[in-house]
């Protein structure tokens, strides 16, 4: 009972346990074994909403709406219908873009996974391997 084949192997443990959360002006981020940690900034709360809902496509006014200020003069503007659309996609997907890039300079393992496993457009979304999916602590 519970022998060698009841452990995860370590490869196993790196990809099954994942953490991405915030803990004041930065964010902590665990994912194949290293650990690194990461100034604020806006795409990287795209990126946590995205990990907390694994397979679930979110339009980019959508999720600009849940992730910036509530305040935000930006979101004011984008929330219009229409060609505003178009201006949060941009936004959205530069954002995402450019914080898995940051991600990618300190930490390339998760970069690369977060590169291959996000997509952006119109709607946005987080789709892992179904075999190997991170159980993500995001809180």
């Amino acid at each position: 009972m519970g022998g060698p084949e009841a452990q995860p192997t370590r490869a196993e443990s790196a990809h099954s346990s994942a953490a991405f959360y915030r803990e004041g002006e930065y964010w902590t981020l665990a994912f194949a074994g290293t650990v690194c940690r990461l100034r604020d900034a806006k795409g990287l709360h795209c990126v946590a909403h995205l990990l907390r809902h694994p397979g679930e496509k979110f339009g980019a006014v959508e999720l600009l709406a849940v992730t910036d200020a509530p305040r935000s003069f930006e979101i004011e503007n984008i929330q219009a219908p229409s060609a505003n659309a178009e201006d949060a996609r941009v936004l959205v997907t530069k954002r995402i873009r450019a914080a898995v890039k940051k991600i990618q300079a300190f930490h390339p393992s998760l970069g690369h996974h977060l590169s291959t496993c996000i997509k952006t457009g119109g709607h946005c979304v987080y789709v892992p391997d179904p075999e190997r999916p991170p159980a993500w602590t995001t809180e």
